[in-house]
């Protein structure tokens, strides 16, 4: 049985575009396409990750569109 945690790391992942958080040093490291950033909680990681994500509209656009 997964935590909810990786559950959490594991559905993030398999978003059309896709965003991997890890940890390391004490810190959750996120990346989403070029961009990335870090944050001391999952919660603030995911949330700074999606911000970045919904500020780009065009690359969901794009998604889309490969996806029509």
């Amino acid at each position: 049985m997964e935590s909810p945690e990786q559950e959490l790391m594991n559905m993030l992942r398999r978003l059309p575009v896709p965003i991997t958080i890890t940890w390391r040093s004490g810190l959750y490291h996120w990346q989403c396409r070029e961009e990335s950033g870090s944050a001391r909680g999952l919660v603030a990681a995911t949330e700074d990750a999606l911000r970045y994500l919904l500020s780009h509209p065009g690359m969901l656009l794009r998604i889309q569109e490969q996806e029509s």
